[in-house]
């Protein structure tokens, strides 16, 4: 008598030892999760939960952070430098550019001096009140004393004797020479401009708008060659000398700019309003238009591209002005050789200027399509694991080689996103909105939608306490065939003191979550879970908890069902 045989089910056993990021496609790897929030790659192959960050600072109404070798920011129209309050300010969003010893702010347009502690504007005004007069000097302000003024030349003139010849126009100024017996043309002539107080606020060599003059010669951008507080010297030439009770004012000007950056000891901005971008003197961020023939002189062009400016950084000792659909990009050491060349190419998107960051030689930013990286050559996209989603607003800092990004989606709820640049792979913190990111002494500092000053890594401040976290896979089974199913699954992970951890499952899709496991731990505690999941065509697994675990591996036991 023959008996049935049974055939032994075939099964087969599957385990993730590393595990790789969020990923918010339809297919995703095996090591990846469709949603998470809270966890790290610190750890990599390790899952685990992110470090606590630290509470630094609640403000009030921040403006603006940044960071050289202190911390600055602004908090209402309070401006504080390491924690001390520096200066007053407008109420306002701050942009921040450090040149030197120099931290400046815009729209401001106000400069701080990290090493002397002096806080001033950039531009100067000064109107005179009373009397001003203009008399014939020298370069050093020292006044000519011109013996004749006419058409005709003196006679029997003395060695060193000036004469204003009015012959022809412009009218040149001569002196004699008594070795040659001829009047030689002085090449440069200039006047001292005098009135009480009116050489203060300004320096040599400052470009000054001057209006309010009689003299229609002088009502326009002088080069200030010397100065005392109650005069200043330039380039002109008058009759005689003249006297005007009327105001005159002298204005050293700064352009408005929409987005500014520093690259070799000069400040650069763009204007959308005029078309322009603009590069500040050789190591002066208070003259913008000196133009005096050297290589140290202010530097403005026109940009004939369409469409407004969206953000300006510097990368690899190159300055860099964007558009969403443009990048702009300067070449040259000096004015006299400078060059703007354009390239179309993924820009920045509106609004996401705070999102240019550099790590590690590479230049992160947000752009419409996703997240860029630009090499120097071309733009390429990181972003593809963050899925179709659309974002805007992005803002970004890194620290070590972590690109962090805060940005929101379509429906307005805000995102910190972390990029691995080393392993390319993406993780979801939480919903922070982070408006100002500031990197210092190996921590990431940021402004939250809560006015408060953070700290990523919780090396400053008070300590947030323990983390709820939580990971979600894809779907597992969706692509088996054959009526293959998965039959066990079995987690190794550790968990510290005072944490819980928590696996929950969705069967076929069905929108509720059950909880197989709760598992918490009183002490360090290394532990096998094993779930018997119940038979479908596929599932999600849904791992969150509280506190700090790792998880070492995931392991999947398939066997092959029948049609039923």
């Amino acid at each position: 008598m023959n008996l049935p045989v049974m055939e032994e089910i075939s099964a087969s056993r599957d385990m993730i030892q590393e595990f790789g990021g969020y990923n918010r496609n339809f297919r995703i790897g095996d090591g990846e999760f469709y949603d998470m929030e809270n966890l790290t790659g610190d750890y990599f192959p390790i899952l685990s939960n992110r470090q606590s960050r630290g509470l630094v600072r609640q403000m009030v109404k921040p403006n603006g952070l940044f960071a050289t070798d202190r911390l600055a920011w602004v908090d209402g129209t309070s401006f504080f430098y390491n924690g001390s309050l520096v200066g007053e300010v407008s109420d306002c969003e701050k942009t921040f550019v450090a040149m030197g010893a120099y931290l400046i702010l815009f729209p401001d347009k106000k400069a701080y001096n990290t090493y002397t502690g002096e806080f001033f504007s950039l531009g100067a005004k000064f109107s005179t009140v009373g009397n001003t007069y203009f008399r014939l000097a020298k370069v050093d302000g020292e006044e000519y004393a011109v013996k004749s003024v006419g058409t005709s030349a003196p006679v029997e003139p003395a060695n060193g004797d000036l004469w204003l010849d009015t012959s022809s126009k412009p009218h040149v100024l001569k002196q004699y020479s008594g070795n040659s017996g001829a009047w030689t043309a002085v090449p440069t002539t200039y006047v001292r401009i005098g009135a009480t107080g009116i050489g203060k606020k300004f320096k040599e060599y400052d470009c000054v708008t001057i209006s309010g003059c009689q003299d229609e010669q002088f009502n326009s951008d002088m080069i200030v060659w010397a100065r005392g507080d109650d005069y200043i010297v330039v380039t002109g030439i008058i009759d005689e000398a003249l006297t005007q009770s009327e105001p005159v004012t002298l204005e050293r000007r700064v352009p408005d700019m929409d987005y500014v950056t520093q690259c070799n000891n000069r400040i650069w901005g763009c204007s959308s309003a005029s078309h322009e971008i603009y590069a500040c003197k050789l190591g002066d961020p208070t003259n913008w238009y000196c133009y005096m023939g050297l290589s140290s002189d202010s530097y403005a062009a026109t940009i004939g591209s369409e469409g407004l400016f969206t953000g300006a950084c510097t990368h690899l000792g190159y300055v860099l002005f964007f558009k969403d659909h443009m990048m702009h990009k300067v070449f040259g050491t000096m004015p006299g050789n400078y060059q703007v060349t354009d390239v179309r190419c993924r820009g920045v998107q509106g609004g996401s200027e705070r999102s240019l960051v550099s790590v590690n030689e590479y230049l992160y930013y947000k752009s419409r399509n996703g997240v860029c990286r630009y090499d120097g050559s071309l733009p390429t996209g990181v972003s593809n694991a963050l899925g179709d989603v659309s974002y805007y607003e992005a803002a970004a800092g890194a620290v070590g080689n972590k690109y962090y990004i805060s940005m929101k989606d379509s429906s307005g709820i805000f995102s910190l996103f972390v990029y691995d640049t080393v392993r390319g792979s993406w993780y979801r913190e939480d919903h922070t909105e982070a408006r100002w990111f500031a990197y210092l002494d190996g921590d990431l500092y940021y402004v939250d939608q809560k006015n408060r000053l953070m700290c990523i890594n919780g090396s400053n401040g008070t300590t947030e306490g323990a983390v709820d976290w939580y990971a979600e896979s894809g779907d597992i089974g969706l692509s088996y065939p054959d009526s293959k199913y998965v039959s066990k699954i079995v987690l190794r992970l550790l968990l510290e003191p005072g944490a819980v951890f928590r696996l929950s499952v969705m069967y076929d899709s069905d929108g509720r979550w059950e909880e197989k496991v709760r598992v918490p731990a009183d002490q360090l505690r290394r532990c096998t879970i094993p779930i018997i999941p119940k038979r479908c065509d596929h599932m999600r697994l849904r791992l969150h908890g509280t506190g700090g675990f790792k998880l070492y591996s995931l392991s999947k036991v398939t066997e092959y069902g029948s049609e039923v």
